[in-house]
């Protein structure tokens, strides 16, 4: 499709031809894959497109914030709201590497912009505004409910019940990621939480443990002992690793980790 000249419907539904493509594949659908030769030839014509005169850069740039919003509202939002507890964690996993994978190639046909455009303008950049749409739109919307799933796995865990440990961590990376390039949703929208949870769960065992073994004293030391190294061990699997000093400094009730 190589031109000195391309009407804006007539690239823009080229270009469009290719996202759909990549879509149909995200979900699933009998597809084969983009080659190497349509990546080029999408990305020849973007570069036309937005070189000569008229220039069509801020209407694709438009396109493709449209594109990725359509998406997510239409598909990926319906299916995130119809599960519930693990089930909704699996799919809200699989629906954010989906994301990042629909992202990175749509952004690729239209590098150009990216390169002129985006960078003369001082614009967020494509990869950006395509994040952006998940944060806004998925991860607002369905944050709340990931976490409550994820303490609750983690109280199954405390209790002696393997849990699916990938499955966590990929959750874990949903609230760091989507803080693009900061912790600081991690730590606001899970972590917070999470600490009060650990406070309130190792306070009811404190009590039970003086019930239960306040006249066997050895049982008493080690119980506490155990479940420290426990927590440990979830940092390590599946938490940011700036959780470990944060979770040692709760105070369990009458419980000394150390």
């Amino acid at each position: 499709m190589l031109q000195t000249e391309i009407k804006f419907e007539e690239g823009w539904s080229y270009i469009h031809q290719g996202v759909t493509k990549l879509i149909r594949i995200l979900e699933g659908e009998p597809e084969p894959a983009l080659e190497s030769q349509q990546y080029m030839n999408l990305y020849t014509t973007t570069y036309v497109m937005c070189s000569k005169n008229p220039n069509y850069s801020q209407q694709l740039y438009d396109k493709y914030r449209e594109v990725i919003e359509n998406y997510t509202i239409q598909t990926v939002l319906p299916s995130l709201r119809e599960k519930h507890d693990e089930c909704m964690l699996r799919e809200l996993a699989k629906r954010w590497n989906n994301h990042k994978f629909l992202v990175r190639l749509f952004s690729r046909f239209l590098l150009y912009i990216d390169s002129s455009f985006v960078s003369k303008r001082g614009l967020p950049s494509l990869r950006e505004v395509g994040l952006n749409c998940f944060h806004d739109l998925v991860y607002r919307e369905m944050q709340s409910m990931a976490k409550e799933a994820v303490i609750a796995l983690i109280h199954k865990e405390r209790e002696g019940e393997q849990i699916d440990r990938e499955l966590m961590r990929n959750v874990i990376d949903v609230f760091i990621e989507n803080g693009m390039g900061s912790i600081k949703k991690y730590e606001e929208d899970f972590e917070s939480f999470m600490l009060q949870d650990t406070a309130s769960y190792y306070t009811r065992k404190a009590s039970r443990w003086i019930e239960e073994d306040s006249l066997n004293v050895s049982n008493f030391i080690l119980q506490p002992q155990e479940y420290l190294q426990r927590e440990r061990e979830r940092v390590t699997h599946y938490l940011h690793p700036t959780t470990e000093p944060k979770l040692f400094e709760v105070r369990y009730d009458i419980i000394i980790w150390n």
